[in-house]
């Protein structure tokens, strides 16, 4: 079951990962089934909202359009629950989240992360690292080369 989290960390509390966010636990934590089954249920939308005002880059409509589009409606809430994202919509949200967390912690920082997500790349034929995000194979590509990164291959 997908906790929901609060919009904010609390003054005493450091802030939350863009992953926290959405899931309501600490990455390391959980299973790739578990993770699976979170998405599946969907994504509390507050949580998801919260997870892209954490970022400059995220909040723009440039990439909340991709996970929330316009004319997309949510889960209609049961019995008092909140607004989910669907299922599909849910596991875009969660590479988003990921890729940005991968990022800050390869560039030290999620200001260099996010200009790092948002300019072309070489390595990458060229393309824009947030224009791959959304596709689960471009996710990958990302990932992938994230990690080529932190063990200092380049090519």
């Amino acid at each position: 079951m997908v906790s929901e989290m609060p919009a904010k960390a609390h003054s005493n509390e450091s802030a939350l990962t863009p992953t926290e966010y959405l899931t309501g636990a600490k990455i390391d934590q959980l299973t790739e089934l578990s993770l699976y089954l979170m998405a599946k249920q969907g994504f509390v939308l507050r949580n998801v909202r919260a997870m892209l005002s954490s970022s400059e880059l995220y909040s723009s409509m440039k990439v909340t359009s991709r996970i929330i589009p316009k004319s997309y409606r949510v889960r209609q809430p049961r019995d008092g629950e909140p607004p989910r994202l669907g299922g599909q919509r849910s596991a875009v949200a969660f590479q988003f989240a990921k890729a940005l967390e991968h990022a800050t912690t390869v560039f030290g920082s999620q200001k260099l992360a996010e200009q790092w997500l948002d300019r072309p790349c070489r390595h990458l034929a060229g393309n824009v690292p947030l224009d791959l995000i959304d596709n689960v194979l471009g996710f990958q590509v990302v990932e992938a080369y994230l990690e080529r990164i932190e063990l200092g291959v380049y090519q």
